[in-house]
């Protein structure tokens, strides 16, 4: 099959899988108010895929390595630094062309990528043969996948094995010649109830005593026991809304029960080699990181954008203190550029596994999430009051109240009071909103904590370069005995 058109992708969900939205079970998640919403931003990077245009098409479709097929360019393993920037333009353009982020394939192939770097250092033939076979099995059907990583976790103070309840974190409970069961819950799963297939990762370093816990698999999202409970969200455009001519992009959120699910071992990535469990989820997390930090360049630069033109709506584009605030929202933007850009330049080599570059990676993730309310602030500043106060369409709309409101309501007298309040209200979706809300959170912990990427930087960071500069620059140690 290699490109699937947009109806397969979604006659594909309509298998009979078990989601629950609100307490609602949902038969078919391409209809639902929310879901669908989920389903058509996904399926927007398949209708993107099958494009007659040259110039979309040559970045989202790509040639088999063997058989020189068309599949999905996500299924390309990254050998160079090149695929890895193909990786990030592919990204930039869906999210720019489509107006969201079509999450079908992003995060399903940073676990594989990492299942299958981590294989071979395993040095286990089957799980490297497995790993391919999948692969195969996402080129030829041209799947959407996600990748269930986070654990419920349960009292954060105790190990996985010291849990009241053992299934907190994920874990296997059997065994026998045809594959292993398992139990459990994954929860912040993005665009889970779409999948067609889940990837399976340990989200930490497990000890000799939690082997049970050191697992990884691929499995059908209708397999039986599986169980997706998802985050309501926003619905469709309402009339109160001044938003653009487009659909809305949205993606949900599940957290996803495994009851006693059984995974054949032709799905199974690891199993017991607890050894390998901190090295396969600091692996997926480079990935991920490189993947987050990609895919986030587009969203503040639309974001710096309302800045800009809310400035210059207020008549404040030349001011002193505004100028300022925007430069130093650029910095926040183009530093995360040239972060994102640096990474996927300078990759580590796992065999012949082009991974981003580890330091870097987390360096960028670090500097969007624990700057990220600076820069929602300085916009808030920018944008003033009225971002949380302004009449909605339907005031806009009442021809009792129009001409007071585009009377009162107007800005520097270049732009029409209508700009003016699109501008507010698109500002208003990114800066102060339920949906800015939730992106303040995710911008946190998504892709992990900043904890976790500054232990990962700390790792990565050459701390004994440092000291033995230093200890050559007091004269401590000899001049010459270091390189620099």
């Amino acid at each position: 099959m290699g490109i699937r058109t947009v109806q397969e992708y979604k006659e594909s969900l309509r298998d009979g899988r078990k989601v629950y939205i609100s307490g609602e079970k949902v038969d078919d998640v391409t209809q639902h108010r929310v879901l669908g919403l989920t389903v058509d931003t996904i399926g927007a990077g398949y209708e993107m895929a099958a494009t007659d245009d040259p110039a979309i098409r040559d970045l989202l479709v790509a040639s088999h390595p063997e058989t020189g097929e068309p599949i999905n360019r996500f299924f390309v393993t990254p050998r160079t630094a090149e695929d890895l920037r193909n990786r990030t333009r592919l990204i930039h353009t869906l999210m720019r062309t489509t107006g969201g982020l079509p999450f079908g394939k992003d995060i399903g192939t940073d676990c594989l990528n990492a299942a299958m770097a981590v294989a071979r250092q395993m040095g286990n033939p089957q799980y490297e043969e497995n790993a391919r076979n999948f692969l195969e099995h996402l080129r030829k059907n041209d799947l959407h996948t996600c990748g269930a990583i986070t654990c419920v976790k349960g009292d954060r103070s105790k190990e996985p094995s010291q849990q009241k309840h053992p299934d907190y974190y994920l874990h296997v409970v059997d065994k026998n010649k045809d594959g292993i069961v398992v139990k459990g819950a994954k929860i912040h799963i993005t665009s889970a109830p779409a999948a067609n297939e889940i990837l399976v990762v340990p989200t930490r370093q497990m000890r000799e005593n939690e082997a049970d816990y050191a697992v990884s698999f691929a499995i059908p999202a209708n397999t039986e026991g599986i169980t997706f409970i998802c985050r309501n969200g926003r619905g469709p455009w309402s009339d109160k809304e001044f938003h653009p001519d487009r659909p809305v992009r949205e993606l949900t959120e599940a957290m996803i029960v495994f009851d006693n699910v059984f995974v054949p071992w032709e799905r199974v990535f690891m199993c017991g080699e607890w050894q390998f469990s901190m090295y396969l989820a600091y692996t997926f997390a480079t990935f991920h990181r490189f993947t987050a930090i990609s895919y986030k360049v587009p969203s503040v630069e639309v974001m710096a954008g309302c800045a800009v033109a809310m400035a210059k709506y207020n008549g404040l584009f030349k001011v002193g203190h505004i100028r300022e605030k925007l430069a130093d929202i650029a910095a926040y933007v183009e530093t995360l550029r040239a972060l994102a850009n640096a990474a996927a330049n300078d990759p580590v080599m796992y065999g012949d596994i082009a991974v981003p570059n580890p330091l870097i990676a987390n360096m960028a993730k670090l500097h969007f999430a624990g700057k990220y309310h600076d820069f929602v602030k300085l916009i808030q500043d920018i944008g003033g009051g009225i971002l949380a106060t302004s009449p909605d369409k339907r005031d806009w709309e009442n021809p009792d109240i129009h001409d007071y409101l585009d009377h009162y309501l107007g800005g520097a007298q270049e732009f029409s009071t209508m700009e003016r309040l699109q501008m507010i209200h698109e500002t208003m979706r990114h800066v102060c909103s339920h949906e800015s809300a939730f992106h303040e959170v995710t911008t946190v912990h998504a892709e992990g904590s900043m904890a976790a990427q500054k232990m990962m930087i700390l790792h990565e960071s050459p701390l004994k370069q440092y000291e033995e500069r230093a200890k050559v620059a007091a004269g401590i140690l000899p001049w010459g005995s270091v390189k620099f």
